[in-house]
């Protein structure tokens, strides 16, 4: 296989950003964009405008995309609420599948998910920022000794509202739970644990959440978090702490800014999604500088396609996206309960 075939199975949310890097690169051939039947029409809209972007067949039956003959690589661009199911309905096809964050908005559903990758021909892979530069600089610098063993660590992942019109497609599919299946903890909380998961190699056994709608008036009016602080308790006594939001503005240059600081037993580090940055400037004179979220995504999409043109499975797994979606869900248990909730471990979920 010298180029990947992507078909995209619904066009809802970060199809455009997906279509452009993947459209870039010369390793991949993007064949059809698909959206089941029976969705709301601008569902319908916005997946034949990604298909149009793409210069890719549009379709109402995703039957003619989930063909092996047809496509290598399905890519679920759904509403989160959807994520599972269409994630299932493509491993059972027997195509690889990638999937859009989070792989879905209940931690059953993902064990769904995991167990029909188990089954699946495929490889099943969710996006995530664990490609993201100031991250892997900061492993290597824990592979390396220089910080001795992490001890603690502080993650901040902040959004900003200034953005909020350029950056989310429409506002109900972060605000509304009956399309994003819950406010800013499920839709952030997991690329901080993956961060934590990613820097230590330990799991999360416990957590305790705090969250409210201090900024938002979407997330007020849907009875959403914007905002919360997670207290997470790893194995061996590591600990961590989350700051996550949608606030009116974040302190990095972008849609999103994300830094962490590691307490280790010898040394400390902080990993800046903003430092060192670039900046570059235009003909007419505009400055610009690169979207930490964009760089992590190029690098993480980049790293999808050669690994699958290479026959091998990419470095993130859904048994990791189920990971971080049991962190999310002890979350959600702590905030109502207002205490302490213990991580539910893998199980072997019955079949869908």
């Amino acid at each position: 296989m010298t180029r990947l075939r992507i078909g995209f199975l619904s066009g809802v949310r970060h199809a455009r950003q997906y279509v452009d890097v993947l459209a870039a690169d010369p390793r991949v051939e993007i064949v059809e964009v698909a959206e089941e039947p029976g969705v709301p029409q601008w569902m319908l809209d916005e997946g034949r405008a990604v298909a149009d972007q793409a210069g890719a067949r549009w379709s109402t039956d995703p039957a003619t995309l989930l063909d092996r003959a047809v496509v290598d690589l399905v890519v679920v661009c759904s509403e989160p609420t959807r994520h599972a199911a269409l994630a299932i309905r493509a491993l059972e096809a027997g195509v690889h599948v990638l999937v859009d964050k989070p792989v879905s908005t209940t931690l059953a559903d993902a064990d769904l998910v995991v167990a029909a990758a188990e089954r699946a021909a495929g490889t099943c892979s969710v996006v995530n920022r664990t490609h993201a530069p100031a991250l892997r600089r900061a492993r290597g610098w824990v592979d390396a000794g220089h910080l001795g063993l992490p001890s603690h660590l502080d993650v901040e992942f902040l959004a900003s509202g200034a953005h909020f019109a350029t950056s989310v497609e429409r506002p109900e599919l972060v605000v509304d739970p009956a399309l994003s299946g819950g406010g800013e903890l499920l839709n952030f909380l997991g690329y901080c644990v993956d961060a934590v998961r990613y820097l230590t190699g330990l799991e999360v056994e416990d957590v305790y959440a705090m969250a409210g709608a201090l900024f938002g008036a979407g997330h007020r009016e849907h009875g959403v978090e914007d905002t919360s602080v997670v207290s997470l308790g790893l194995q061996r006594g590591v600990t961590a702490t989350v700051t996550l939001g949608r606030v009116p503005f974040a302190p990095g240059t972008g849609p999103t800014t994300s830094s962490i600081r590691i307490l280790g037993s010898h040394g400390h580090a902080v990993a800046d999604d903003d430092h060192p940055a670039v900046v570059r400037y235009s003909d007419a004179g505009a400055v610009t500088d690169l979207d930490a979220g964009r760089v992590a995504l190029d690098a993480f999409l980049g790293h999808v396609v050669g690994r699958l043109l290479d026959g091998r499975a990419p470095d993130y797994s859904v048994a990791d996206a189920r990971a971080s979606m049991a962190v999310i869900d002890a979350a959600y248990r702590a905030v109502a309960t207002r205490g302490v909730a213990v991580v539910h471990p893998p199980t072997t979920p019955r079949s869908s």
